[in-house]
């Protein structure tokens, strides 16, 4: 998470933590930090609590940093409480934005920490003010998701360009291409899959990267393909968030049944029933269902 990009030594354990982490094997980077964890810099340590709340682990972040914790960490215990505690995200994201506005991080974490949480708060444009400017990769990757997020496509590719420029071989820089590249469409998808593909072979498949190729799939309406990846990916985590909606929107595009359909929303409402996902669906339920209760009243009136 340093500042500028430095040279990594590709047989450093951050350098595999980092990666592992990047592409989604959460768990892989845990273990790369757990035998070090009593030495490690607070920039190793980082990994493995971002991992764990990636794994809904959070309860492990917030046994390692303590309240008093004085190093940058104390952000990923700040995140948990927010995820664990909705409510309170305001008040969590006033604390970080003292700590980012007052203390001197070379590792960039309070930065990086803020910015995941307004994303997950749904305030991209305020993410994108806290990562402005910067030249650090997890940074510029991350503005890129918000901007993309925002549908601001073609931002999204101009500063995809400046991470080319930095480092074109690094892992968020392609990770960077294939998400511009699925937001474009069209021809552009397939160039997406072959990045997906390519760390599958060069790392090892993860849910992120199998979905990453499914969601080419299903794009270009080769649902065979789709559905092997998915349940390839259900195999590595069979609760897996982003795996289960996928499988739903194809079960609705191949017109599965509506037990199959219903199975994974399920799923969805008992692992996720908080997510953005589900709260948007149910909403939109509700209104559904409102609206037919209205023009039920009016019909009735009509033929009164």
């Amino acid at each position: 998470m340093s500042k500028t990009l430095q040279e990594e030594d590709t047989n450093s354990t951050l350098f595999y933590a980092r990666n592992e982490y990047y592409i989604g094997n959460f768990l892989g980077s845990v273990n790369f930090v757990l035998p070090e964890q009593g030495t490690a810099s607070t920039e190793l340590l980082s990994y493995m609590y971002l991992s764990y709340l990636a794994i809904d682990s959070g309860r492990l972040v917030a046994s390692y940093v303590k309240e008093n914790n004085e190093t940058p960490l104390l952000a990923f215990r700040y995140m948990h409480e927010a995820f664990e505690q909705p409510e309170k995200i305001e008040d969590i994201l006033s604390k970080l934005m003292d700590k980012v506005a007052i203390d001197e991080d070379e590792t960039n974490i309070w930065h990086i920490a803020t910015a995941i949480l307004y994303c997950y708060n749904n305030q991209f444009e305020n993410a994108l003010k806290i990562l402005h400017g910067s030249n650090n990769l997890e940074s510029m990757a991350l503005s890129v998701q918000c901007l993309l997020r925002m549908n601001r496509i073609d931002l999204a590719k101009q500063l995809m360009g400046k991470m080319q420029e930095i480092s074109d071989d690094h892992t968020l820089t392609q990770l960077a291409q294939a998400w511009v590249a699925l937001s474009t469409g069209t021809e552009q998808m397939q160039d997406a899959f072959h990045i997906f593909q390519e760390f599958c072979e060069k790392y090892k498949p993860t849910p992120l990267l199998l979905n990453g190729q499914a969601v080419v799939h299903i794009g270009l309406e080769r649902y065979e393909e789709a559905d092997a990846v998915l349940r390839e990916a259900l195999t590595k985590k069979h609760n897996d968030y982003d795996t289960l909606i996928n499988l739903m929107v194809l079960a609705h595009l191949t017109g599965k049944s509506s037990e199959t359909i219903t199975r994974y929303w399920d799923q969805l409402q008992q692992f996720f029933p908080k997510s953005e996902f589900v709260l948007g669906m149910e909403n939109k339920s509700a209104e559904f269902d409102k609206l037919c209760s209205q023009y039920s009243v009016q019909e009735t009136l009509t033929q009164a």
